[in-house]
C-alpha cells in the first residue's frame, strides 16, 4: 500500500473508536467495571486471529486482510449508532476485536517487508500517518460529540471505513514469496518453533509489546473515562492529542535514528525518556504539566515502539514475518485486555492518574531488562 490516504483513514478509525467506546458506554450507564469488561471483549476476539491472520497474510498476501477488516468496522458502528443495549455492546465488541485481528499483523508485516537499510525509516514513517490520524480522531469526536451526538460520530466512521475499504481494494496485491518448505499448516507448532529460534531476543521484543500497549493504554483507556467521571471531554482529548503529536513530529527523525545509530542507543535513550516522563505526569497538577509529560512520554514509548518493530522486521524472513508480528500482536492484545482490568479494579485505590505512576515502574524495569539483552547480545555477537 504505498498511498497514505488509506493508512491516515485507517487510524482515523481506530483512534475515533478507541476515545468513542468508553464514552458510549458510560453515557449508557455502564459502569467502569463494566466498560472494562467490553474492552476486554474486544482484546479476546482479537488474540484469537492475531497469528493466524498474520501466518495467512504470509501465504496469499497482507491487503486481502485489511479488506476484510473494514468491513467489520462498518458493522460494529451501525450497531453502536442504532442501540444501546448490552447485548449489542457486547456484538459490536466482538466484530470490533475481529477487524483488529484480521488487520495489524497483515499491516506491520506490510511495512516490514521494505528495504533493511531504511526499515527504521519506513517504520517511522508508517507510525507518523498513522498518529495524524489517531491524534486528529479524538478532536474530531470531542467536537461532534458538544455540538451534535455521540451517535453521529458512528455514522461518521462507518463512512470512512467504507471509503477506506474502497482505496484499499484499488491497492495492488503483492503476495510474499512462500519457501518449498515452509510451514503451510495453521498449527501453533511452527509459531513456537520461531519463536525458539532466537529465544533471549523474541522473549524481549514481547515484553516490550506487552509494555508499550499497556503504556499506550494507560492514554487512550484513562482519558475518557477521566474526561467522563472527572474533569471534561475536552481536556481528555487535548492530553490524547498531544500523546499522538509527537508521533507525528519525531517518528521520521527516530525511525532514520534508528537506522543510523542502531536500534540499542535509541532504545535506552526513548525508555529512560518514559521513566522520568510517566512520573512527571503523575506528579503533576495542572493541565499544561500534565500535556507537557504526556508529549514527552509520548516520543519515549515512540521510540520503543519503533525499535521493537524495526528489531522483529529485520530478524524475520519475509515468509515468516506477518507470523511473528502476529505473535506479537497477540501478547499487546494481552496487554489490551488486562490493562482496563487492571484500571477499572485498582481505581479505587491509586485513581486514574496513579496508573502512570505504574508506568514509570514498569518502563524502569523495561529498561533494565533491554540494557541485559543488548549487553549480552553483543557479547555474544
Amino acid at each position: 500500500m504505498q498511498r497514505l490516504a488509506p493508512l491516515f483513514l485507517f487510524n482515523v478509525i481506530f483512534g475515533a473508536m478507541e476515545f468513542l467506546l468508553p464514552i458510549k458506554f458510560s453515557e449508557a450507564h455502564a459502569s467502569i467495571a463494566m466498560t472494562a469488561v467490553l474492552f476486554s471483549v474486544i482484546s479476546v476476539c482479537s488474540i484469537v486471529l492475531d497469528i493466524p491472520s498474520g501466518k495467512l497474510s504470509d501465504r496469499i498476501g497482507r491487503e486481502r486482510l485489511i479488506a476484510y477488516s473494514m468491513v467489520m468496522v462498518v458493522g460494529a458502528s451501525l450497531i453502536l449508532y442504532f442501540s444501546d443495549s448490552l447485548v449489542t455492546f457486547f456484538i459490536a465488541a466482538a466484530l470490533f476485536g475481529i477487524s483488529y485481528g484480521l488487520n495489524w499483523s497483515p499491516l506491520l508485516a506490510l511495512i516490514g517487508d521494505g528495504s533493511d537499510e531504511t526499515r527504521g525509516a519506513a517504520f517511522g514513517r508508517f507510525v507518523r500517518i498513522l498518529s495524524l490520524g489517531e491524534g486528529i480522531a479524538p478532536l474530531i469526536v470531542a467536537a461532534i460529540i458538544i455540538y451534535f451526538r455521540t451517535n453521529a460520530s458512528f455514522l461518521l466512521v462507518a463512512g470512512i471505513a467504507v471509503l477506506c475499504l474502497i482505496l484499499i481494494l484499488r491497492e495492488p496485491r503483492k503476495t510474499p514469496e512462500v519457501p518449498a518448505e515452509a510451514d503451510v499448516h495453521f498449527s501453533y507448532r511452527n509459531t513456537l518453533r520461531l519463536f525458539r529460534e532466537s529465544l533471549p531476543m523474541n522473549l524481549f521484543l514481547v515484553i516490550m509489546g506487552f509494555f508499550v500497549a499497556f503504556f499506550w493504554e494507560s492514554v487512550w483507556f484513562t482519558q475518557p473515562l477521566i474526561g467522563f467521571y472527572e474533569n471534561t471531554v475536552l481536556d481528555s482529548a487535548i492530553i490524547v492529542a498531544a500523546f499522538a503529536i509527537p508521533s507525528i513530529l519525531f517518528s521520521d527523525i527516530l525511525g532514520k535514528a534508528i537506522d543510523r545509530f542502531g536500534e540499542k542507543r535509541v532504545f535506552l535513550s526513548s525508555a529512560t525518556l518514559s521513566v522520568i516522563s510517566f512520573l512527571a505526569f503523575y506528579l503533576s497538577v495542572s493541565l499544561v504539566a500534565k500535556v507537557t509529560a504526556v508529549f514527552f512520554a509520548a516520543i519515549g514509548v515512540l521510540g520503543i515502539w519503533l525499535v521493537m518493530d524495526v528489531l522483529t522486521a529485520r530478524l524475520h524472513a519475509p515468509a515468516e514475518r506477518g507470523e511473528f508480528f502476529g505473535i506479537l500482536e497477540t501478547v499487546r492484545d494481552i496487554a489490551y485486555l488486562v490493562s482496563p482490568l487492571f484500571i477499572a479494579f485498582t481505581y479505587k485505590f491509586i485513581g486514574l492518574d496513579g496508573i502512570f505512576a505504574v508506568n514509570a515502574g514498569a518502563a524502569l524495569l523495561l529498561l533494565a531488562w533491554g540494557f541485559l539483552v543488548f549487553r549480552n547480545n553483543r557479547a555474544r555477537s
